[in-house]
């Protein structure tokens, strides 16, 4: 599709943040004619309940997830789009973590549920987010749902021109990450971390497809 096209799309955007039990994010985003009309999103027990959550939806046009999309095969499993985000945002750096230290819901759940997305709707857009860095980057704020969680829905809701109700940080960070997808979509980010050029010593493995990681430019 040309951006024209994508801008006039009807159907939703879904964002996922993978946690434990209880903690998996989710958010969906319900575009007609182009223009967004509402936001939901809920806080599901298991990966299982976030794979069937997505299978009742119709028409989704994209996919923003926090979660790795794709491996380096480089020193501590550093990609580009981690070494730029650290480098570009140092007083939040340490929120970017070595993926080689990284476990859990990070590299199983996260996966899982993109690879079983994928299986059900193998064109759809995917992207990589990481809402704590992105929070920095659109507020000059760290990250703080549970002091400053008010403040981040009103930041939100500016962004989306939509109510924003969020029951947990997980299904906040899912609905930041639904808006990515949404701006990677529509054609208004175009950045994409993911198009970093690697090392030398390193190369990119993408074990769910061809993903992207849009940044505001």
């Amino acid at each position: 599709l040309d951006p024209q096209e994508m801008a006039r799309s009807t159907g939703c955007v879904f964002g996922y943040d993978p946690g434990g039990d209880g903690k998996h994010g989710v958010a969906v985003l319900h575009l007609r004619d182009g223009l967004l009309t509402s936001l939901e999103t809920q806080t599901l027990p298991t990966t299982e309940t976030v794979i069937n959550h997505f299978s009742t939806l119709s028409n989704v046009l994209a996919i923003g997830i926090d979660t790795l999309t794709c491996w380096s095969t480089g020193p501590g499993g550093w990609r580009p789009a981690d070494r730029w985000l650290r480098k570009k945002y140092p007083k939040v750096r340490a929120s970017v973590v070595t993926p080689n230290g990284l476990f859990g819901s990070m590299v199983l759940n996260g996966p899982a549920v993109l690879l079983e997305c994928r299986a059900l709707n193998p064109s759809v857009v995917v992207t990589e987010t990481h809402p704590k860095v992105l929070y920095w980057h659109l507020s000059g704020q760290r990250y703080d749902y549970t002091t400053d969680h008010v403040r981040m829905k009103v930041l939100l809701a500016s962004l989306l021109n939509v109510s924003v109700e969020t029951d947990s940080d997980h299904a906040w960070d899912a609905a930041l990450s639904a808006f990515v997808a949404l701006e990677g979509y529509v054609a208004r980010w175009s950045f994409d971390l993911h198009r970093l050029p690697t090392n030398k010593n390193e190369r990119i493995v993408w074990p769910c497809g061809t993903t992207h990681y849009y940044w505001p430019s």
